[in-house]
């Protein structure tokens, strides 16, 4: 391991030298470019701006033919060549400006020259003596006004074969440099890395050793530099990395009994918005099995929570937020609280959440329950003040209205009384403070009693009503006048919505250590969407036929409460137009 490690120390090494004899290089090699082509320019600088100019310029503009003006140019160019420093390398010509086509050049024939960037500059009236350090040539491109006879360029090019035998010798001396000095720094390399490499291989394994939890450090002191106190530091380190360790693992186990013993749903998730820690009451509310790829935004995103970390990163938001959602048929009340570390940034957001189902539940049910209270006794009020007041404005009315009327106000406060005697009965249920007076009893014969005293009015309505005991019922105990009050409403129910000549029958048995009754008719029915509501306090299949058979809701409701407080259960099946059946078990020794 720590020879791949000597060898990159030497690599490294043996770069950084390479690289800074390069750069060294470069530097020379560009200097030596650069005064090249800046001697070149202040070289033509100098000539165009004397007698040169001047002399090719009167030759231009002069009334000559062209034979003799070419010659007259050759002259001049040849009597300035040495101040050109003209060459087999750098050549002198005079252009047209218009096309930049030959009219006197000193080197090969060339019709029209290549129209390099200084030639186009040229072309259009300004110097043009830009340099290119990648470009095999130096140019330098003057323009000269011509008068009548159009306007010209002098031309001056360099192939750079001076400057570029230069730098190949001084390539050549670089290369030998960068040899010898890659040999060099291979020998100091190693050397230098076998006295770093050799101390770091043993704190590497006591390194290993505190990976493992071995925290027990008495490294050797090799020498009495940065190394030595490197391992100095490093024994050091082991003895409070033990402590830290042991510290932490007793707090971490605090914290996770405390926070798997907590009822409350408890997220923590950091600026990176992934979660920290959870416990199992927030995975079981908030039906979590994998809490990877879980990020803050998406996941209140869906349930609808209008929250985002960066309110708590970029705003600075350290006070506590809350927010309220629905989620898998839970009302669920979170909590965000921002919690900071010691630079004082935010380092994440603890999220507690808090099952209020219940509460919410119970604040809905309480405000429909005085919704529907309300209008209950809202209609028989109104009807008892509509017909006291006709009663006064009126009186007197005659025997028989007056009679009708008091009728009618008896019927609405009856209703009244029985509405609130219901519901003093069930809030005894929900305050669990019904006294119970239980006995045992024949059940079989209880309902035959209850049957019989509904035989009189099946009669009048012209209705069958029967009872079978199907086996033998063992002696139940119970409240026995409970039991009727829930037997009797199923009844009167059935008997209410079963047209004449229909059937309604009580049936009583024994099954699974359990006594059970069976109400059945082949009445009017129940619709199927409405099964599920039929125990619910105040719910009317048919409102207004129930309130005209003086009907309050809360007989079922009732019912309920009573089989429930003797632990036992009732249920409904029903087909509109076809069936009803409620069927009702108990225990037979509930306490």
């Amino acid at each position: 391991m720590f020879k791949k490690m000597q060898w990159k120390i030497v690599v490294l090494f043996v770069a950084l030298v390479l690289a800074i004899m390069l750069i060294v290089g470069a530097y020379m090699f560009n200097s030596i470019v650069k005064t090249y082509t800046n001697a070149f320019n202040e070289q033509m600088d100098k000539v165009m701006s004397g007698d040169f100019t001047t002399a090719i310029t009167e030759i231009l503009t002069s009334q000559i033919s062209a034979e003799e003006r070419v010659d007259r140019i050759n002259t001049v160019i040849s009597a300035y060549s040495a101040q050109l420093g003209l060459s087999e390398q750098r050549q002198c010509a005079v252009l047209n400006a218009s096309d930049a086509s030959r009219v006197v050049y000193t080197g090969a024939e060339a019709e029209v020259f290549e129209k390099t960037p200084n030639i186009l500059q040229a072309m259009s009236g300004t110097t043009g003596k830009s340099v290119r350090i990648t470009a095999n040539y130096m140019d330098y491109a003057y323009f000269v006004d011509g008068g009548q006879n159009g306007n010209f360029i002098i031309y001056v090019r360099d192939n750079k074969q001076g400057v570029n035998s230069l730098t190949r010798n001084m390539l050549y001396i670089i290369v030998q440099a960068l040899l010898f000095g890659a040999l060099a720094s291979i020998f100091l390399g190693y050397f230098l890395s076998r006295t770093i490499t050799n101390p770091i291989s043993i704190l590497t394994e006591k390194a290993e050793d505190f990976a493992e939890g071995n925290f027990d450090s008495n490294l050797e002191v090799f020498s009495k530099d940065e190394i030595g106190t490197l391992v100095e530091t490093f024994n050091y380190m082991g003895g409070v990395m033990k402590n830290a360790i042991s510290e932490v693992a007793g707090e971490k186990h605090k914290l996770e009994v405390i926070l798997e013993n907590i009822n409350n749903g408890i997220i923590a998730f950091g600026t990176t918005q992934e979660i920290i820690s959870i416990n199992k009451t927030a995975k079981n509310m908030l039906n979590i099995d994998e809490t990877e790829g879980i990020r803050f935004d998406s996941f209140f995103r869906e349930l609808n929570a209008d929250v985002c970390m960066a309110e708590f990163i970029y705003l600075r938001k350290y006070k506590t937020e809350s927010r309220e959602f629905l989620t898998n048929s839970r009302h669920i009340k979170t909590y965000f609280l921002p919690f900071r570390l010691e630079d004082n940034s935010v380092g994440g957001v603890v999220c507690v959440f808090n099952d209020v189902t219940e509460e919410f539940n119970l604040e809905r049910s309480r405000k429909k329950f005085v919704a529907e209270v309300s209008h209950e006794l809202k209609t028989p009020l109104t009807t008892i003040g509509t017909y006291t007041e006709t009663l006064i404005d009126n009186y007197p009315v005659g025997e028989e209205m007056e009679l009708s009327f008091l009728k009618t106000i008896q019927n609405e406060t009856t209703k009244m009384t029985t509405l609130v005697k219901n519901l003093l009965t069930l809030s005894k249920y929900d305050a669990q403070s019904v006294e119970m007076n239980k006995e045992a009893f024949d059940l079989g014969e209880m309902l035959r009693d209850v049957v019989k005293t509904f035989m009189v009015e099946a009669e009048n309505k012209n209705q069958e009503l029967v009872f079978n005991v199907l086996n033998v019922i063992p002696m139940v105990y119970a409240d026995k006048f409970q039991l009727e009050r829930a037997v009797k409403n199923i009844i009167s129910n059935s008997m209410k919505y079963t047209p004449e000549r229909g059937r309604i029958g009580v049936f009583a048995g024994f099954v699974n250590n359990e006594a059970y009754i069976k109400i059945e008719d082949n009445g009017i029915g129940i619709p199927e969407q409405d099964l599920a509501h039929v125990f619910d306090r105040f719910y009317r299949v048919d409102k207004a036929r129930s309130r005209e058979q003086g009907g309050t809701g809360l007989g079922l409701s009732i019912a309920k409460e009573i089989i429930e407080n003797h632990k036992g259960t009732i249920s409904m099946e029903s087909v509109q137009y076809e069936f009803t059946r409620v069927t009702i078990t108990l225990p037979i020794n509930a306490e």
